[in-house]
């Protein structure tokens, strides 16, 4: 009697696919790590890269609401001519007089005359001056001229001086200096306020608005309420 061939065996198969099990997941293993390895190796690069940017950030953004938040600076149109010529928009100039009284002058916008000069054009000027009582008075005008040096305001056009009394007066043209508060102006100046009414061919302040001149032809008319408060 003769046996047939017979294929594998079971137990055969069974050991074949054993050992064919390691070596695929050995394989597995292996694309698995190089897989992590690049992971890894591209955090290394992303994570410093977003720390940067955050710590950037956090410290450019406390600066810009600083920024602006605390003052906002813009330029006025200027000429080819003027190029080089500081110009602003609603300037604001500030300091003491020789009594250490704060004054201040405001605009709708400056231009330097000249590259280097103390002088600066505002327009539509005013200016808020403390008197030596402690009163204030408020100077404005259509147009006007500023020297930083000698402090003097030079006031063009429909000026209007507001005293917190209640006095007002009105002229073509006055002179103001900030630093010693001193004041005059030689064009016709209608003048009104509790006391009446008055007109002159001009004026003179000094000593910090506590003397007031009125120069020239001048007129009077009394308000019969202040009248009886004479002797």
């Amino acid at each position: 009697m003769t046996e047939k061939a017979a294929g594998p065996s079971i137990a055969a198969r069974a050991a074949d696919e054993i050992a064919r099990k390691p070596r695929n997941a050995f394989s597995d293993a292996r694309r698995a790590s190089s897989r992590y390895s690049v992971f890894v190796n591209l955090m290394r690069f992303v994570l410093p890269a977003v720390a940067l940017s955050l710590i950037g950030l956090v410290i450019a953004w406390p600066q810009t609401h600083a920024i602006k938040n605390r003052f906002h600076l813009s330029f006025a149109k200027i000429s080819p001519n003027g190029a080089n010529t500081l110009s602003m928009v609603k300037p604001r100039f500030t300091g003491l007089d020789s009594g250490q009284r704060p004054y201040a002058v405001t605009a709708e916008s400056a231009v330097q005359v000249a590259v280097g000069s103390p002088l600066i054009d505002l327009d539509k000027p005013i200016a808020d001056v403390t008197l030596k009582d402690g009163t204030w008075v408020a100077l404005r005008s259509v147009e006007g001229t500023y020297d930083q040096n000698s402090h003097e305001l030079d006031l063009r056009g429909r000026v209007s001086l507001f005293h917190d009394q209640g006095y007002e007066f009105e002229t073509a043209r006055a002179f103001l200096n900030l630093h010693d508060g001193g004041a005059h102006g030689e064009e016709p100046l209608e003048a009104h306020g509790p006391f009446g009414q008055l007109t002159s061919a001009g004026f003179q302040i000094s000593d910090h608005g506590k003397i007031v001149f009125f120069t020239g032809h001048c007129e009077l008319i009394l308000n019969p309420q202040a009248q009886k408060g004479l002797p």
